[in-house]
């Protein structure tokens, strides 16, 4: 019996010629939702970010072609328009296509631009959400992101716009006054 198999009658069918745009969560294994696993078990092709843990990899469909389209800043790496065009080739040649993202794939992940991608070339994607790094490792810290009786605000912000850089526009004093728990993201290089 595989991983899903006792939750078929509440889990989606994995349609040919879509594409699942998906969450694997911080890292750990544990943490990736039932209908990813389920994507992982039944995709003909697995494009995966540099941040999808290889644990998680192992889960997937033996028969399943795994292509590794990640970024790292500094290296060189496919372009998004060129990871875009290979899902939908996927997706038009029949195959079940699953776009593997570290945490979700709509926090910082790029996932709302495939997203329109795909409805724009008319391919049939799902959303499937997975545990942001910036939920996940607060918790794995025993930090809460929020306290009823301390902080009711959480920010998550980026530390890197579509060039590279510190974003601009946004205001840094306000942020900080009024959010207790500020989550940053890509920020390492970026932070002064």
């Amino acid at each position: 019996m595989t991983l899903t198999q006792g939750f078929k009658f509440i889990l989606p069918a994995f349609e040919s010629g879509t594409v699942w745009l998906a969450g694997a969560g911080p890292g750990d294994p544990g943490l990736l939702t039932l209908l990813a696993a389920k994507g992982l078990q039944e995709a003909d092709v697995v494009m995966y970010d540099a941040l999808v843990n290889d644990d998680i990899l192992d889960i997937a469909n033996p028969a399943a072609s795994l292509e590794y389209v990640g970024k790292r800043a500094g290296v060189k790496s496919l372009k998004q328009p060129e990871i875009t065009a290979r899902m939908v080739a996927h997706a038009r040649a029949g195959k079940k296509v699953l776009r593997l993202k570290g945490g979700d794939p709509f926090i910082f992940g790029r996932g709302g631009e495939e997203s329109i991608e795909l409805a724009r070339a008319g391919i049939g994607f799902r959303i499937i959400p997975g545990v942001t790094a910036g939920i996940g490792g607060l918790a794995y810290a025993g930090i809460p992101a929020t306290h009823r009786d301390i902080n009711n605000v959480v920010s998550f912000v980026t530390g890197r716009d579509a060039t590279g850089n510190l974003p601009v526009n946004i205001d840094w004093e306000s942020l900080a006054a009024a959010s207790p728990v500020i989550v940053f993201y890509m920020a390492l290089k970026t932070m002064p």
